[in-house]
């Protein structure tokens, strides 16, 4: 048996029933999206936990090259099964069918669902997040735009490496770059700005938020002394501050 929807575009996936002999096919079908179709990129994130109806989909997405998978290789369940009695009480899974994608002929049973971008799953967001500024970065038509979607990539990673830096690495900080007074207080660093007190927070290396709206990166001269402090705003303008 053949099951053919309507104003079928792409096959997904195809599920035989070995009792039977019946195939079933599954297509994406934009006659049943009234109309609603979407075409900008998509990211769909995993762990080891996903299973089963979550990695047909993912699966699917991938080998149609509809969807990029980010996360942690997946649970391996691809087969479909149904409860069957074995007595005295006792209730058993049993696959019934197989799954076979139109692309790979074969499917994920355990071998799981690969990532195309392996990371923990914990930081999968994170990471889908990035690849989006990423590719917007890579089409902006002006130099602002660009340092734009920097400004959103750095501020994905505030605090993600800290203790990289020892303490007296931040007193090569200290100073006044314009407007701008860095100092330390224990092992933090802090900004005045016209009696305006804010916390940095680290990001990486030299680099800083220095509040809601800007990141201060501190540069050093060919002496090794920094010279000078670059403000990026969150619209993408950039200012440096001399040190005095």
């Amino acid at each position: 048996m053949l099951n053919y929807p309507y104003g079928y575009t792409t096959l997904l996936n195809v599920i035989i029933n070995r009792s039977n002999k019946d195939t079933t096919f599954y297509y994406a079908d934009p006659a049943k999206t009234d109309g609603l179709i979407l075409s900008m990129p998509m990211y769909i994130l995993t762990s080891r936990k996903t299973f089963s109806g979550g990695e047909d989909f993912s699966y699917g997405m991938q080998q149609a090259k509809r969807a990029t998978i980010i996360g942690e290789v997946t649970g391996g369940g691809a087969h479909p099964t149904n409860p069957f009695s074995v007595g005295q009480g006792y209730i058993v899974q049993i696959p019934f069918g197989r799954s076979s994608n139109p692309v790979t002929k074969t499917d994920w049973e355990g071998t799981g669902v690969i990532p195309d971008v392996k990371v923990e799953a914990a930081k999968a967001l994170i990471k889908a997040q990035e690849l989006i500024f990423r590719e917007r970065q890579a089409t902006a038509k002006t130099e602002k735009e660009k340092q734009k979607m920097e400004y959103l990539i750095n501020a994905l990673h505030v605090n993600q490496d800290l203790g990289t830096l020892p303490v007296d690495q931040f007193d090569k900080f200290v100073g006044t770059y314009g407007p701008l007074a860095i100092y330390r207080e224990g092992n933090k660093l802090f900004c005045n700005i016209s009696g305006n007190i804010s916390e940095l927070a680290h990001i990486s290396k030299n680099l800083f938020v220095l509040d809601g709206n800007a990141q201060i990166e501190f540069i050093q001269n060919s002496n090794g002394v920094y010279s000078k402090a670059k403000l990026f705003v969150s619209h993408g303008d950039v200012f440096e501050e001399l040190r005095k």
